[in-house]
């Protein structure tokens, strides 16, 4: 069975057809279109607000250059690296004070031997290895003073034995000496020229 239509019911029909045809077609390819535009719209906004961040950033660059400039003499100022001007003379005066507070305290000291600098991101480390000898009490002093000493020094190494008493002749048995033997590292740091 087939269905008679009017001429206007034919036209109303190729219309629909048509009408739903155009749908169609904008459903299908315009609409993924417009949201894909939207998407890079949105995209845009974001890498827009990402360059103003940036922009901001790097103006303040200045301004972050001066406070780390201040924050570096800030640091200079506390008297924490040594100012010598080169890492020899810096290796003497190290050398010089670590023989002075030895000598104070009432040690002895055996010898000092300059370790070669060792450079560290913007810093200089310079070290002196240390053999001393004398009673804990000297020790204890010696260390002392070089933790509160500035520039800043550091124990890197430390090595403490006893030294040998003398045998009692009577009793036979050894008697403490009351002396130790001591080898130490002792660091210090400096800025690199700049």
């Amino acid at each position: 069975m087939q269905l008679q239509l009017s001429k206007v019911q034919q036209r109303i029909w190729a219309l629909g057809l048509l009408f739903a045809t155009l749908l169609m077609i904008l459903v299908l390819f315009l609409w993924p279109w417009y949201a894909q535009l939207t998407s890079y719209q949105r995209e845009i906004k974001d890498l827009v607000f990402r360059i103003q961040r940036y922009a901001r950033v790097i103006d303040s660059r200045d301004e972050v250059f001066e406070k780390v400039e201040r924050s570096r003499a800030a640091i200079n100022d506390l008297g924490y690296f040594n100012n010598q001007e080169t890492p020899a003379l810096a290796s003497a005066e190290l050398q010089t004070f670590v023989k002075n507070i030895i000598v104070a305290a009432g040690g002895v000291l055996d010898s000092t031997q300059v370790i070669s600098q060792v450079e560290e991101a913007e810093l200089i480390h310079i070290a002196v290895n240390v053999r001393l000898s004398g009673d804990i009490e000297m020790l204890r002093s010696v260390l002392y003073q070089i933790e509160q000493a500035k520039p800043l020094m550091l124990i890197e190494e430390l090595d403490i034995r006893p030294i040998r008493g003398v045998r009692n002749r009577t009793t036979g048995e050894l008697e403490d000496s009351g002396t130790v033997s001591v080898n130490m590292q002792v660091a210090s740091y400096m800025r690199k020229a700049r």
